[in-house]
């Protein structure tokens, strides 16, 4: 028994090892030290501090860290692990600035000074140096792109975001919200985009579940009296306390909230809404 269970974990172990050693290339003229822990939800505090707080809340797995060393140059790779595509472009988009140079890096990524971020699948890589050279970079981006190539997979966004409409859309501003969705415990699970049309700025949320049911108790739970579950799309516009004025509608399974536009915007509002559930 003592020799099947050691055998166990000496596979478990290589299955680690092996794993991380494919996403991280070798690199020419370059040193790799692999001497970092594996960070998992229980310590990933320990490593950044407070920003833990929103990767855990998006369902973060675990981070795994390779440095690079070449004479005085170091180049660091985070490796961020998540549940799905869509909670990793969660994370990817809550810390990017529309302003950003964005390179074709896994589905996305920018190369800001002396940091090279993209994600790709469940993946949230990080590559940063304190060199700020010209070549630092290249070996930066190098390793950005065989990375990106070792993940594999799409090199598409999450296909709910297809269903936001293009006009007046700002771009690069699209993000996933897993937890307490515009401050309510009982929404979960939303992809958001903002909106600028005429002047009115305004967000639109966009919720999807498998079972409609799931979706019907969101709606249920914002609409409070007024919800009519019989109707086939069931709209409402109310005050929201946290929101102020927010336009609803569910269809099966597909929840559309409009935040941002008061009661005499209704009709842009309904008009998104449209847009929205009229997408396939």
């Amino acid at each position: 028994m003592i020799r099947h269970f050691l055998t166990f974990v000496m596979l478990t172990a290589t299955f680690f090892t092996v794993e991380g050693q494919e996403l991280f290339p070798e690199i020419k003229g370059y040193k790799m030290n692999s001497d970092y822990p594996v960070y998992t939800p229980d310590d990933l505090w320990n490593y950044i501090n407070g920003a833990a707080d929103a990767y855990l809340a998006l369902g973060f797995i675990d981070l795994n860290i390779r440095e690079y060393v070449s004479g005085r140059k170091r180049i660091k790779a985070e490796i961020y692990r998540f549940g799905d595509d869509s909670r990793a472009f969660g994370i990817y988009s809550m810390e990017r600035s529309p302003g950003y140079n964005f390179i074709k890096a896994g589905v996305q990524g920018y190369n800001e000074e002396g940091v090279v971020h993209f994600y790709r699948g469940c993946y949230y890589v990080k590559i940063m140096s304190h060199s700020l050279s010209g070549k630092v970079n290249e070996s930066m981006l190098k390793i950005a792109g065989l990375i990106s190539s070792n993940i594999g997979g799409s090199d598409e966004f999450p296909a709910l975001l297809r269903l936001f409409p293009s006009e007046g859309l700002l771009a690069n501003q699209e993000t996933y919200l897993l937890e307490s969705v515009m401050g309510h415990e009982y929404l979960r699970g939303a992809f958001r985009a903002s909106y600028e049309v005429t002047g009115d700025r305004f967000d639109v949320y966009l919720f999807s579940r498998d079972d409609p049911a799931d979706v019907a108790a969101m709606a249920a739970g914002l609409a409070g009296n007024a919800w009519s579950p019989d109707e086939e799309v069931f709209k409402y516009a109310f005050e929201d306390g946290f929101n102020g004025v927010v336009h609803m509608a569910r269809q099966g399974r597909r929840l559309i909230l409009v935040s941002g536009l008061p009661f005499d915007k209704t009709p842009l509002a309904e008009r998104y809404i449209s847009m929205m559930l009229g997408s396939h």
